[in-house]
Order: C-alpha cells, then sequence, then structure tokens
C-alpha cells in the first residue's frame, strides 16, 4: 500500500508540473492520454484472459500451461504494442482532433490542442511496445501471487519518471522560482520522460521475471514458438473484456467529445478531476487486484464457499476504505486546486466537481471490485452487458441533458456521469448475487 501511495503521489505531482504550462497543455495532455488509455483497453482481452487463465492453472498446479500462457502474452503483446505505436505515430493530429471536434472546422477555427497533443504523441508511439509488454507481464506475475515484483518496479520507474519529468519539462527551472539551467522542453519533455522509463521498466520486469523462483520459463527461444490453442483460450476468456473496453472507453471519449464541446476550460477543469479521482482511488486499487487473483486461485481449487465469502469481504472491505479518501478530498480540495496554474474559472468548475466526485467514489469502488471477480469466474460477457447498458440508458443521456440542453456546462455533465456509477453498482451488486461466476475453468 505504501508503495502505491508513492506511485500515485509521483503521477499526481506529474500532473501538476503540466498544470504549470497552462489550460492549453493540460487539455493536450488529457486528450492524448484518453486516446491512448482508448487504444490500451482494447488490447484488455491479452491482460485479463492471459491473467484469469494463469491464476486458475496455478490453482490446479498445472506450471506446463503457466508458462505457454505468460509467453503467449509477450508474443501477441509485443505485436500488438508495435501496430499501434503505428498508428498513433501516423495519425495523432487526426485523432486528438476527432476528440476536441476540430477536425470537423474549418482551419481558421481550430484550436491548438491536437497540434499540441500529436508532438506528445510521436515520442509516446516508441514507448508503447514496452507499456503493453509492462502491462501484460504484470498481469502474469499477479496471477502467480508475487504483487509485489510489478509494484516495486513500477515504483522505480515512476520515480525516474518524475524526476526526469522535472529535468526535462522545467530545463532543471521552475516558474516563478528560478530560470532554467537549459531551454525547457515543456510537453514533449514529459513524453521523452515517459519513453525512457516506460523502456526501462518493461526490460527490468521481463528480466526479473527470467530469473526469478517463479516456474516461469521466459527463454528468448520461447518467443517464436506457436502458441494458437493458448491465445485462443486466452481470447475466449478475454475478449468480452475486450467489447466491455470498448464500451467502458467508448464513453469515456463520448464524455471527452461532449466535455471539450463545452470549451478548452471545461476540459482542462475536467483533466484536472480526473488526475484527482485517479490519486484518490488508490485504496481500492490493491484490493482490486488482490480480489480477483485470490477469486480466481479458490475458483481454480474447485473451493466455491471460500470464494463466495471472500468476494462479499472485499467489498465491504472496499467500502469502508473510501471512507478517507473521499473525506480528504472534500476538505483538500482547494490547495490542490491552487498548484495548478490556471485561470479562476477553470478553479471554480473543478472545485464544485470534486463535490460531486467525492460522494461518487463509494459507487466506483463497488464498480472497481465486482467486475474483476465475475471476470475471474468467467462471466465477463455480464461486465460487458453491465458497462454498456449503465452509458446507453444512464450516463450519456443524463450528461448531455444536464450539460448541454440544460446548459448546466461542465458541473451538470459531471453529475451525469457520476450517476452513471451509481446505476451501475446496483446492477453489479445485483448480478454478484447470483453467483454465477462459481466456476472452475482450469484443470490440472
Amino acid at each position: 500500500m505504501i508503495q502505491g501511495v508513492l506511485m500515485n503521489l509521483m503521477g499526481f505531482v506529474d500532473a501538476l508540473m503540466i498544470g504549470q504550462l497552462g489550460e492549453t497543455a493540460i487539455a493536450a495532455l488529457g486528450n492524448a492520454q484518453q486516446l491512448v488509455s482508448f487504444l490500451f483497453l482494447l488490447m484488455a482481452a491479452l491482460s485479463i484472459g492471459g491473467s484469469v487463465l494463469i491464476a486458475q492453472q496455478r490453482g490446479a498446479k498445472n506450471p506446463s500451461a503457466i508458462n505457454d500462457s505468460t509467453m503467449a502474452m509477450v508474443q501477441i503483446g509485443l505485436l500488438a504494442g508495435l501496430l499501434l505505436g503505428a498508428l498513433v505515430w501516423f495519425f495523432a493530429e487526426s485523432l486528438v482532433g476527432l476528440l476536441t471536434t476540430d477536425l470537423f472546422r474549418a482551419p481558421a477555427l481550430r484550436s491548438s490542442v491536437p497540434q499540441v497533443a500529436a508532438t506528445y504523441l510521436h515520442l509516446i508511439a516508441f514507448a508503447l511496445p514496452a507499456m503493453l509488454l509492462s502491462q501484460l507481464l504484470t498481469g502474469a506475475l499477479n496471477a502467480l501471487g508475487d504483487t509485489r515484483t510489478p509494484v516495486k518496479v513500477a515504483v522505480s520507474f515512476n520515480l525516474v519518471n518524475f524526476i526526469l519529468n522535472y529535468v526535462l519539462i522545467f530545463g532543471l527551472g521552475f516558474p516563478g522560482l528560478w530560470a532554467p539551467v537549459f531551454s525547457p522542453l515543456g510537453l514533449v519533455g514529459a513524453a521523452l520522460a515517459t519513453l525512457i522509463a516506460a523502456t526501462g521498466q518493461a526490460m527490468v520486469l521481463f528480466c526479473l521475471a527470467r530469473r526469478q523462483d517463479n516456474g516461469l520459463d521466459l527463454s528468448l527461444k520461447r518467443l517464436f514458438r506457436g502458441y494458437g490453442a493458448t491465445l485462443k483460450t486466452i481470447f475466449r476468456l478475454g475478449y468480452p473484456n475486450t467489447i466491455d473496453g470498448f464500451y467502458w472507453q467508448g464513453a469515456r471519449v463520448f464524455y471527452t467529445v461532449l466535455i471539450n464541446s463545452l470549451g478548452a476550460i471545461a476540459y482542462a477543469a475536467y483533466a484536472i478531476v480526473r488526475t484527482l479521482k485517479t490519486l484518490f482511488m488508490l485504496p481500492i486499487g490493491g484490493l482490486q487486484t488482490a480480489t480477483a487473483v485470490r477469486i480466481g486461485q479458490l475458483l481454480g481449487a474447485g473451493q466455491f464457499k471460500r470464494a463466495k465469502a471472500t468476494a462479499w469481504i472485499a467489498l465491504w472491505v472496499g467500502l469502508a476504505l473510501m471512507t478517507v479518501p473521499a473525506s480528504l478530498l472534500i476538505v483538500f480540495a482547494k490547495p490542490l486546486l491552487a498548484l495548478y496554474a490556471i485561470t479562476p474559472e477553470t478553479e471554480r468548475l473543478a472545485y464544485l466537481c470534486t463535490w460531486v466526485l467525492a460522494g461518487s467514489l463509494f459507487f466506483t469502488a463497488i464498480n472497481a471490485v465486482i467486475p474483476g471477480l465475475l471476470r475471474a469466474g468467467g462471466d465477463a460477457a455480464a461486465v460487458m452487458h453491465i458497462t454498456l447498458l449503465s452509458f446507453i440508458l444512464c450516463g450519456a443521456p443524463l450528461a448531455w441533458l444536464l450539460g448541454v440542453y440544460g446548459q448546466l456546462g461542465l458541473v451538470g455533465a459531471f453529475v451525469g456521469i457520476s450517476l452513471e456509477e451509481v446505476f451501475k453498482s446496483a446492477l453489479f451488486v445485483r448480478r454478484m448475487r447470483q453467483y454465477r461466476w462459481l466456476n472452475q475453468l482450469a484443470t490440472g
């Protein structure tokens, strides 16, 4: 937990660094990260499907199958990363222009956000294979019960990224305090720091996974073998999560476009609030991963009663944990927002949204814990359907009605987005209580 706190705090400080560059940089980074997140979650079948399969293979004590599953994830992950990197490199500005709607405007009326975001994404494109490889290796190690190694490596390279961000973004200077030693690189510096840190993280994680006594055989010669049957199983288990990821990130893209239509100030405020949400959702992150892995292991061993009890305990613990960040968010919202170099209007909008966010954190916690245990039992299709229904029936119409039609702007749209979390949590609890996820998917 302490390592997770440090990692998220460094991510928050990184966002504050970009926040010193003004609303345009904040909006450019927010749109760029939304694009990358959308592309990554389309590959969720690899990570989720592989993790579920490995967890159950471990419970069934089948080391040979574990090796095949892990190497299949590494093999297809590298290929997918290269393809995504090429896509981002060639079409960065146009893709961001779709999010900001600048692509549909006359050239004279377009904002500078897509162009600024493209300078960031052209470097991030080279980091995508390493980022995807780290994600897949982390999923495999977590499924094997080794949650410490990925976290330690991630914390270490987040620290590297944090230091490089400061050096490259500001040139060893700081706005309003002292002059830079060399020419600041701004947003390009942030991208370069991410590229270096992501590449280093993937290399170290791969080397540690090969050397540690976890039963994995990650020799390079195995990388070029065929794993057709294993990949088929991984995609079968994970494809519903890919569709779910498409729905979930599709919803985020819709909200991004909707809020961009309200203006750059509104989107900058929204991006800041999303950063705060990531920070204050920290307590649930470790519980989410640990619950999914433990449920998978119990199901693989056929211990259904223990799996059922563990699921309910995890849910109640998650709700109890969220009382702390929700309270802290209310108390420290204004001091945190004061750290950004933003206009008073941007700060006002972000502050109002933090109150809405604080109330929605409890429902977001439910929506973080339950999908993991449903997927662990092969009920990933339910996650997909609930995600889609929540967006179509609640989130999208309410965000548009309150934010655009009702002319309540960002605050109204954010209320609609938060009500989607409430609606979704009710559906997830209902599905969990049906216990269709109590399945053994792997055998010895």
